[in-house]
């Protein structure tokens, strides 16, 4: 029963992991208090430059919208920045996660390849009983193998549901 329960949670946690690791890493890589202030300049020198006539005072005003283009230019690095450095820090724990659950897999599949995750009552699988006791070859059970596959394909297919 044990052996169910962690080929299961396994197949499982290939899809909640990565979503719970950007839910994670949106809410540590938010705006920075220093990104907040740059944002309350920009919104200052915009004011700024809304109260200086082009016209009449065109020096200020170039001088502003110089200082304006800075901001903004040092506001998007900093935000790209950001969304860079998370985005790697996704794929790292993410890819770190699959590489550490396929191992998990292959071990179970090497201890455990030949036994049955589930054996069930006498004549319930009778169609496909071989198929899925293969390569254990028990009757009427569920072979760690086949139980992989099928917990896989239900993930992949609750997957291609959610996003839709």
């Amino acid at each position: 029963m044990s052996l169910l329960i962690i080929s299961t949670v396994s197949c499982l946690l290939e899809y909640i992991v990565p979503s719970f690791v950007k839910y994670a890493t949106s809410r540590f890589y938010t705006r920075s208090k220093q990104d907040v202030e740059l944002r309350n300049d920009l919104i200052n020198v915009k004011q700024e430059m809304g109260g200086v006539s082009i016209l009449d005072e065109f020096s200020k005003y170039a001088k502003l919208q110089r200082r304006y283009n800075k901001l903004e230019n040092e506001l998007k690095e900093k935000a790209n920045e950001r969304q860079w450095f998370r985005m790697k820090v996704e794929a790292y724990i993410t890819y770190s996660f699959r590489i550490l659950n396929g191992i998990l897999i292959l071990i179970l599949l090497y201890l455990y390849g030949n036994k049955p995750v589930i054996i069930l009552p006498k004549g319930i699988l009778w169609p496909l009983q071989s198929l899925l006791s293969w390569p254990c070859y028990h009757e009427d059970s569920i072979s760690l193998v086949m139980w992989l596959v099928i917990a896989r394909l239900v993930v992949v297919m609750y997957k291609k549901n959610d996003i839709t």
